[in-house]
């Protein structure tokens, strides 16, 4: 499947080759309207990581902003509208990030999807100033307080306190006394730090969050002795908003280590982003969890699986269990979703969709949109512009990413601890 494939693209040679010198990449070229048509070209400019550092998990997100863009002008699901994606290779740096929404601003872009969470920090005014929508991964600051900014996703410190209502559950099931431990051992970034600012929720829960350990980079060499001080505190569960790259690590030293049968390991975001972990990993990724918004590909008796499986095959050749590129596909239908209910249901001229009309369908109609268990109900609102609202936790059982809940409702954090207690 895709996983393989995504596996050999880890330092993408070709993809490197042809994006190291054309900064902009076009992509999902609409078609050409009929005669005597007038069809709206929406254009989505997509600033991601495409041989860089995070270039291997990525590519999934594009990969599903493409494809719901091809299939939406394929079927002609909006008439009047169609979709093309603009890519820039930001090399995950935030200056390249600043200057490839420039250069989208230039090619006229209605939606940007920008993949770093320091590079959505830095831009999210310019998002409200330009009046450009932002489909983004679930930055909390970037999102709170709402602006222009959405993701189909929810925050990451909704994920991290989906998370610690778990340990509690899970700790009362044990019937063990005393508090919970948690320690976090995340990476020293934005995005590292996106499930620590929730740390008040869980300290008002009743768990004893210990003192956080961080790695300098995305893809770590070695954690033994974060681990180990981790240890020695004696903690019960130890979270991480880390990469996948980084996770695998943290798996391999905890295995060595002996570490996993003392404490439970658990990833927010992107952590075990696809079955590549799975396959890096093998005996000693066995076990740990994840909070997930989204359902797995493997999943496949659930509609909504079944559909992006069938879009992924017609225009991959083969579908993958990547949860990142589930999060493009989903925020990309959330565009297409909003468009197709300005035009049909509140009578906007389809020449007439820019950035604010956008803007404006996406709080007003998307309420409960069923994606056949994707994910749960997605709905957008004034003051709270992530869509998605239920989890699901999943564990390594067998080599394969297992839900070991239903849908929970997540909580939404709006206040934001400091991260370096």
């Amino acid at each position: 499947m895709l996983y393989k494939k995504l596996a050999r693209f880890a330092v993408f040679p070709l993809l490197a080759a042809g994006l190291l010198f054309l900064p902009l990449v076009a992509a999902c070229q609409p078609p050409s309207p009929g005669p005597g048509a007038r069809a709206t070209n929406i254009k989505v400019g997509i600033i991601s990581d495409m041989t860089g550092p995070t270039a291997s998990g990525a590519v999934g997100e594009i990969w599903g902003f493409e494809d719901i863009a091809k299939w939406a002008n394929e079927t002609n699901y909006v008439p009047g509208v169609t979709f093309e994606t603009i890519a820039y290779d930001n090399r995950f740096d935030v200056g390249r990030s600043l200057n490839g929404y420039e250069l989208m601003k230039t090619r006229g872009v209605s939606v940007v999807h920008v993949q770093m969470t320091g590079a959505n920090y830095a831009l999210n005014p310019k998002y409200t100033t330009d009046k450009i929508v932002a489909l983004i991964p679930p930055a909390p600051k970037a999102l709170h307080p709402v602006g222009w900014a959405f993701s189909s996703d929810a925050a990451y410190a909704d994920g991290a306190a989906a998370g610690f209502e778990w340990v509690l559950k899970d700790w009362a099931a044990a019937r063990k006394s005393g508090k919970p431990k948690l320690a976090w051992l995340t990476w020293d970034a934005d995005y590292g730090h996106a499930g620590l600012i929730a740390n008040w929720y869980a300290t008002e829960k009743g768990i004893d969050v210990l003192r956080s350990e961080f790695y300098p980079s995305p893809a770590p060499a070695d954690v033994s002795a974060q681990l180990l001080r981790i240890k020695d505190a004696a903690a019960d569960y130890v979270f991480s908003t880390g990469p996948q790259s980084a996770w695998q690590t943290v798996a391999k030293d905890a295995q060595r280590l002996g570490l996993k049968d003392r404490m439970k390991f658990l990833g927010i975001g992107n952590a075990i982003e696809s079955d590549v972990f799975l396959g890096l990993t093998k005996e000693a990724g066995e076990g740990f969890y994840q909070v997930q918004f989204f359902s797995s590909m493997h999943e496949g008796d659930l509609a909504g699986v079944k559909w992006l499986r069938d879009i992924q095959t017609k225009y991959r050749s083969e579908w993958a269990n990547n949860m990142v590129a589930t999060r493009g596909a989903l925020a990309m239908r959330l565009v297409v979703e909003a468009i197709k209910a300005a035009v049909e249901k509140d009578r906007v001229s389809a020449d007439k969709i820019d950035g604010q009309a956008i803007y404006t369908s996406l709080e007003k109609n998307i309420k409960n949109f069923d994606t056949g268990g994707l994910s749960g109900p997605l709905t957008i609102s004034a003051d709270n512009h992530s869509a998605a609202r239920l989890a699901k936790i999943f564990q390594i059982k067998g080599g394969a990413l297992t839900p070991v809940t239903d849908w929970i409702q997540a909580p939404h954090i709006t206040r934001f601890d400091d991260v370096k207690k």
